[in-house]
């Protein structure tokens, strides 16, 4: 009987530090990877990369992202194409079988650009992305139309895409984006090429599969979560409405902040961002913790009534919903958005009209008002994740399983 050989990973990620949801699952898929005897080359842009012993060859280029290089003529040329990230990955390969090697992608766009998805494929390796956002067909990665706060119904890279000042920023750098967006998909035509594409959640393919290639191979797996079951988190008994992530008009937080001033909740705001200000003037009575480790956050998430996760756009998963139920704590989500996939109305947690300010309210009284049902929805949402956890052992296997598939010959 033969020894299994295990696949040779290259992880590319613009950062090797765990500062975002796709590096955290980057990092963690790559120890779990080596633990099991793959060897783990992580190339990355930005970052201390992570410690030797964990058995994970670290390719760090030290460069800058495009957004804090301060000679502006470099971040825009290496933001539409990146010739060292390039030359280095070509390096890095040379020497490796393109027939028992995968090279799988987590973000690119922050450092790296397209040119590394586009050294490895012409070099016949075969690539799968993870769609932690949807940068592979929306200029701004997020279907989001920022001057106007709403999704964005648009087809990508239409005209009507093209002319719209939708950009965070301005319509100047949107052009850049629209730019960078042709380069990838028109010059390097990798939307085409990419081997397969790992969607983060069922929501999220359906949201960008109608743009991607018809040919295009997709599966779904979920994001690994960290966390240890020492059963429910006290709902019944807790008062807090609890807020996690970045304080920015995506992410809804001032639709929160709106519905906790007009109920003068105990309401608890984990994280930072542009809106801090005008969410400490609209909520002063509320708790504002800053970031805070995972660990930390855990402990916030043991003392909650409910997380309440109330986007403007669509987000890709929204993890933080699956980490509150593996606590046992109902989730009260905005109707269009991934989380939905994940959160059952009455049952795991409470769903809200998206955008809507008395929606979200009539929900988060239902809760405040009623023990009862909080601590019902909370032990539901603990026994969902607990069923089925989604341990990063688990998010490895099917790792590997999809590995599998795309090295036949392996």
């Amino acid at each position: 009987m033969g020894i299994e050989r295990r696949p040779e990973v290259f992880i590319l990620n613009d950062y090797s530090t765990p500062n975002g949801g796709s590096s955290v699952v980057a990092l963690l898929s790559a120890m779990e990877l080596a633990r099991r005897g793959c060897r783990v080359t992580l190339f990355t842009a930005k970052g201390d990369g992570v410690h030797q012993e964990r058995g994970i060859r670290n390719l760090c280029l030290e460069q800058e992202t495009i957004r804090d290089d301060p000679n502006r003529v470099r971040a825009i040329g290496n933001g539409l194409y990146n010739f060292v990230a390039s030359r280095r990955l070509r390096s890095a390969l040379a020497k490796q079988d393109p027939h028992a090697t995968v090279i799988h992608v987590h973000s690119y766009t922050i450092a790296l650009s397209a040119s590394v998805i586009a050294t490895a494929l012409d070099m016949g390796f075969p690539v799968v992305l993870s769609l932690h956002d949807f940068f592979i067909t929306c200029p701004t990665g997020g279907f989001f139309l920022h001057k106007q706060s709403k999704i964005c119904e648009l087809t990508p890279q239409s005209w009507s895409c093209i002319a719209c000042n939708c950009d965070r920023r301005n319509f100047l750098h949107k052009q850049w984006r629209v730019a960078r967006t042709v380069l990838q998909n028109q010059g390097l035509r990798i939307d085409r090429r990419i081997s397969h594409f790992i969607g983060v959640s069922d929501f999220s393919v359906d949201v960008i599969k109608p743009f991607l290639p018809a040919e295009a191979k997709i599966t779904t797996i979920p994001n690994p979560v960290q966390a240890e079951n020492i059963g429910p988190a006290p709902v019944g008994t807790n008062s807090a409405f609890v807020f996690i992530g970045r304080f920015s008009r995506e992410k809804g937080p001032q639709i929160f902040a709106k519905a906790t001033s007009r109920l003068a909740i105990n309401a608890v705001f984990i994280g930072d961002g542009d809106l801090s200000e005008e969410l400490r003037r609209e909520c002063p009575d509320a708790t504002f913790t800053g970031w805070l480790s995972q660990d930390e956050v855990r402990t916030w998430l043991r003392c909650a009534r409910a997380l309440v996760f109330p986007p403007l756009w669509y987000e890709t998963l929204g993890l933080v919903v699956v980490e509150a139920a593996s606590a046992g704590v109902p989730a009260i989500v905005s109707s269009r958005c991934a989380a939905i996939d994940f959160v059952r109305h009455d049952e795991t947690g409470l769903i809200f009209d998206h955008g809507s300010v008395d929606s979200l309210c009539d929900q988060i009284k239902r809760l405040s008002d009623d023990s009862a049902t909080a601590a019902k929805l909370g032990a539901s949402a603990h026994r969902w994740y607990w069923q089925n956890p989604w341990s990063v052992e688990r998010h490895v296997d099917e790792l590997l399983k999809l590995y599998d598939q795309m090295l036949p010959s392996h």
